[in-house]
Parts: structure tokens; sequence; C-alpha cells
């Protein structure tokens, strides 16, 4: 039985579940890599066992553990603050305020432009015979067209931002809508793996979670170890629900690594990855509202972000240096040998981290790096951007202003450099530079783009 108090005593999330994956081999170069990249919904560093120990109980994961330990883990990667906006920067490269993407996409139809360079469309156009796949949730407007008319070539999974019942949901597979009496994780592995072993070519797939999101609950009792029987009246329930939905995500996953065999694995590029920060419901008080999801403060945009596998040198290792989920679309494409300046005329926001993944001495990225929330269904209060240095922070706010944070001191953002006029020499120097880079910004649109005539 685990109750908190043995959750505590856990730490990192040591777990009495071994891990099912095997160590990979290095990269094969007869064929381009398989790029799996999974995403976690509401997934924060502070719930994640491959970042340091902030406090607060963690699920057994001993799968995403045997991942940053054959990985290469980003210990500064950022994402948007919502789910929406964070899946069309990766599908892309392109920022909040080139896509029109800033805020969760709700009953719009077709949230991104026909001409935006989406990832799978990218693999398609170059002319590498790569099978493309999208499991589990989109979030970028409920037109079941919209997977397809973004270049994937098959769907299977849910529309909106979330699902209202895990063991009996509705999901659209095939052209049609299927009713699924199955817990939804379990489901969308299943659906993943089922579509893997049956690709003879290269393949890309995002497995898109929709769990930990809400509605938090119990998964069912073989994928995870508390007994919520014994659970007293005093403890955090939604906080022990999502620990629990963490750990069924971990043992799905290792179901999942399990099941694509030595040969498949070893030539196979996997990205895991939070969608944003979680939800203060479940941070067991560690976050505010409004310093988790949905807001430009750490606790809303430092997420986990671990790649290894195919293309990766010299795993086991951790990178300091401030990133974007926005640079996996670079970091993809070049992997597998794309140029993809040459295939859109488009701007583009994303750096490739191949550099971090095949030479431990690679020097930083970026010098900078953005962030934005806005839009008709975002509190005024929360609107902005957010950009920072190495070090500091400048965060934005619509109707508020700015506000300074030295990241390095205080990263949960506490303190207001701003507050008191207490900048020092480098403190000033870092707020003129970051004022800089977002007085060149444009405004950001009223709302994201209407929908699209495909």
């Amino acid at each position: 039985m685990i109750t908190l108090a043995t959750l505590l005593a856990l730490g990192c999330g040591t777990a009495d579940r071994t891990s099912q994956f095997d160590e990979a081999a290095a990269p094969t170069e007869e064929s381009p890599p398989n790029l799996l990249v999974i995403v976690l919904d509401d997934f924060g560093v502070e719930a994640s066992a491959c970042y340091p120990d902030m406090g607060v109980p963690r699920a057994p994961q001993p799968n995403m553990e045997a991942l940053c330990n054959r990985g290469v883990v980003f210990d500064q990667a950022w994402a948007h603050p919502l789910c929406s906006p964070t899946r069309a920067a990766l599908l892309t490269g392109r920022s909040a305020w080139r896509t029109g993407v800033g805020q969760a996409i709700a009953d719009e139809q077709i949230a991104l432009a026909e001409d935006e360079p989406t990832l799978p469309r990218l693999l398609t156009d170059s002319g590498l015979d790569y099978a493309t796949s999208l499991v589990g949730k989109w979030h970028l407007g409920i037109d079941t067209a919209g997977p397809g008319l973004a270049g994937f070539q098959h769907f299977t999974g849910t529309m909106p931002g979330h699902i209202d019942d895990y063991y009996h949901y509705s999901k659209y597979s095939n052209g049609e809508w299927v009713d699924v009496d199955n817990y939804a994780t379990t489901e969308q592995v299943d659906d993943a793996v089922a579509w893997i072993r049956s690709r003879s070519q290269p393949w890309m797939m995002m497995l898109n979670f929709n769990s930990p999101h809400t509605p938090l609950h119990e998964p069912p009792s073989d994928l995870h170890s508390l007994d919520f029987d014994a659970v007293g009246a005093d403890e955090d329930l939604d906080s022990l629900h999502y620990v629990a939905m963490v750990e069924a995500i971990d043992a799905e996953l290792g179901r999942l690594l399990a099941s694509l065999g030595d040969e498949r694995l070893e030539n196979t590029t996997i990205v895991l990855m939070g969608d944003n920060g979680s939800d203060a419901t479940t941070t067991w008080d560690l976050l505010s509202p409004d310093h988790a999801k949905g807001t430009l403060y750490n606790g809303g945009v430092h997420v986990p972000l671990v790649v290894i596998g195919a293309g990766v040198r010299e795993g086991g290792r951790r990178v300091p240096d401030m990133v974007g989920t926005i640079d996996l679309h670079a970091t993809l494409l070049e992997l597998v040998g794309v140029d993809y300046e040459s295939l859109t005329d488009l701007e583009t926001d994303s750096q490739s981290l191949v550099p971090y993944l095949e030479d431990p001495q690679a020097a930083p990225a970026r010098d900078h790096l953005l962030v934005e929330l806005y839009g008709s269904r975002v509190q005024d209060h929360k609107q902005g951007r957010a950009v920072r240095d190495e070090r500091f922070k400048l965060v934005r706010i619509e109707t508020t202003g700015d506000e300074l944070y030295d990241l390095l001191a205080d990263p949960w953002e506490s303190d207001d450099l701003l507050v008191a006029d207490r900048l020092s020499p480098e403190a000033e120097t870092a707020y003129q530079a970051l004022s800089e880079t977002l007085d060149a910004l444009p405004p950001v649109p009223e709302d994201e783009v209407e929908e699209q005539p495909w």
C-alpha cells in the first residue's frame, strides 16, 4: 500500500515496478530514424522523477526515469502555458504571434493556416517515404479533417482539450466516431502499438496522451500502486489522483517501449515532454493558480523534455541551457536530413537541438527564449509575453506592465526586481535587452486565426 506518507518517502520516484526499457544500441545508418514524440498533458517538472526533488510527492516512474538516464535531459525547457499554443509551435516551429494560436482552442474549426510548415507535411514534401500518425489528443480545432490537413496520414484520437470520462468516451478513428469503453491511456497505447507494428517504412508518430489532464480520477488498479481506500479525509485527493495517473502513464509507456523490439528501438528517436506546467490543483500547494498552468510564470511553462535514441551520442547527461519545445520542429527535421528552409518561405523560430544531442560540449543555441499567452478566453491579468536569457526573465502582462526575475536566485518568481527598483548593473543590462526583444515584436493578434479555407 502506498499512501501520502509513503509517497513523500519515495522522493525521486523509486518504485517496485521495474523498467521495461532496454538500453538502445547505436543508431543505424541504413535508413532514417523513426520519430516518436510523446506528449503528457499538464505535466510540469515538479511532477517528473527526472528532475530535482521539489518537495512534493511523485509517482513511481521507472520507465520515464530509464529514458532520462539513457537520453539527454533539458533542465531549462519551456513550452507555452497552454495545450494548443505548444502543439501549434511544435508542429510549425513558429511562435504564437505568427500562427495566431495564443490560447486553448475551443470551438474554432481549424486553427492552423493551410501554409503552415507542419512537421508531418514537411516530412512528406521532402520526398522521404515517411508514414505519419497522430494518436490521442489533437486540440487544434474541432474539425475532424484538421489532423489530415496538417499532414498526418493516420489519426485516431480526440479533438477537444479534454475528455469527460477516461473510461467511456468517443474517439475519431478511420473516418468515423467510435465509442470507447477502455481506459483512455491504455487505449491510446493500444492504438500506437497497432499502428507502429503495421509499418514497414520509416515512421513519425505523435502520441498525445490526454492524461494527466483533468478529470482527475483513479486509474485501473493494475496500473498504479496507491491504495485509495486508505486515503485519509485530510489528504489531497486531487493530487493523489494525479500521482496515480502519472504512474499509469509510466506503466503503459513501458508496454509501448517493450513492443517496439530491439531492432526498431535502436533506430527510433524518442522525445518525452510536457505540453505545459501542471494545474495548481495537483501541485500539493507548491504553485498558486497565478503561477501554474495557464500563466507565463515558470510553473506554467517549465516542462520536462528528454530526447533519447537514434541521433543521441553519450546519453545519460543533462543540458543546462534554455531551450523550447518549439525547437523540436527543427531538431526532428534535421535528424532525418530535411532542410526545411528549402521547403517553405515562412519564417520559423525553431532552433535545432541536434548539436546538444551530438556533442556534450555544444555551445548554447539561444540568447533568449519567448513564450506568449493571449486571446479572448485568457483572463486579462494573465495575457502577455515572457522572455528570458540564461539568468533573467521579463514578464510583460498587458494590464499591469513589466516584472523582472532572477531565475538563478528565484526560480519560482516570488521577488520582482522592478518593484523596489533594486536592479544591479547586470540586471539593468538584461532588462534593457529583454525589453528591446519584446518591443521589436508586432502586437499579438486580437484573437487566433479564424477558420481557414483549406
